[in-house]
């Protein structure tokens, strides 16, 4: 039972690592949205309405409107990170730091979430230009404001982008991509976290074949660019960019000029990462010389 468990080095395994993150963080997602619907419940009976009509608000406010999904995102990060510090102090009996989530406060961030933003844009323009090549997209395309009536409501959307981006990036780069490249190396750990991502999203959104393709070239290419950069910083921004711009300008992919853009820049990153540990081995050997 305890081979099962455990490595011959005492480490747990990490099927359980990743099954226990999984379940905890569907069941704490659940009932962080139950409570919060109760709770506002609770707010709009005092304001007079009956319980029915309460609960059915509730719903909404959660669900729909800006506000209510920035508190929830808010609720997801936080308990993301309290599960993440769970897991690593509690299950594998490690020191806990934000580093190790690629969170170092003592890096430079703002350039990582500068390059995030431009890699975002440029990720989001590459699929706009195959879409118009396509015929799936008319060009030109221009931002939908009129879905943000007050900027409150549009920072909010944006803050919400950002903290949903975020709390996943914590989860799936930060914490499971990490000890799956240290067990089973950079292709199949960084591979392997990507497919369970892409199954993770397919139980809260319909995905086409072509979408998943898309899906796992993206998060693939941003699997890969963390463990390279270690920053989260830049691969959430990145995230959220991509999150947020088809939202910004209504424009929502059919998948293949989606996948086309991502595969791109998916071989291109390897393609980079290979001539920079080759000229790195050349200066080592040349070093040892």
């Amino acid at each position: 039972m305890e081979g099962i468990l455990r490595t011959d080095a005492g480490e747990i395994r990490y099927f359980w690592k990743i099954s226990l993150a999984l379940i905890l963080i569907i069941m704490l997602i659940v009932i962080s949205r139950i409570v919060l619907i109760f709770a506002v419940q609770q707010v709009f009976i005092l304001q007079g309405m009956t319980s029915d009509i309460a609960f059915e608000n509730a719903q909404v406010f959660v669900s729909e409107s800006s506000e209510g999904q920035v508190i929830a995102s808010s609720l997801d990060l936080v308990l993301t990170l309290l599960l993440v510090l769970f897991l690593v102090t509690r299950i594998e009996k490690r020191e806990f730091h934000l580093t190790d989530l690629g969170l170092d406060l003592q890096r430079n961030i703002l350039p990582f979430v500068g390059l995030g933003l431009f890699m975002g844009c440029v990720l989001f323009l590459g699929a706009a230009m195959f879409g118009v090549l396509l015929g799936t997209l008319e060009f030109p395309i221009s931002p939908n404001l009129s879905q943000w009536p007050f900027l409150s409501m549009l920072v909010a959307s944006i803050a919400f982008y950002v903290l949903n981006s975020f709390w996943q990036e914590v989860l799936f780069r930060g914490y499971l991509q990490t000890r799956a490249v240290g067990e089973f190396g950079r292709f199949t750990g960084v591979t392997a976290v990507t497919v369970v991502f892409v199954v993770f999203h397919s139980l809260v959104q319909t995905l086409t074949p072509i979408g998943i393709l898309a899906g796992f070239l993206l998060f693939s290419f941003i699997g890969l660019l963390y463990e390279k950069t270690n920053s989260l910083y830049l691969v959430g921004v990145i995230h959220a960019v991509l999150n947020f711009l088809p939202a910004l300008f209504n424009t929502w992919w059919q998948g293949l000029e989606a996948a086309m853009t991502y595969g791109i820049a998916l071989i291109l990153l390897i393609l980079m990462i290979h001539q920079t540990e080759q000229r790195a081995q050349v200066d080592s050997n040349h070093t040892h010389l």
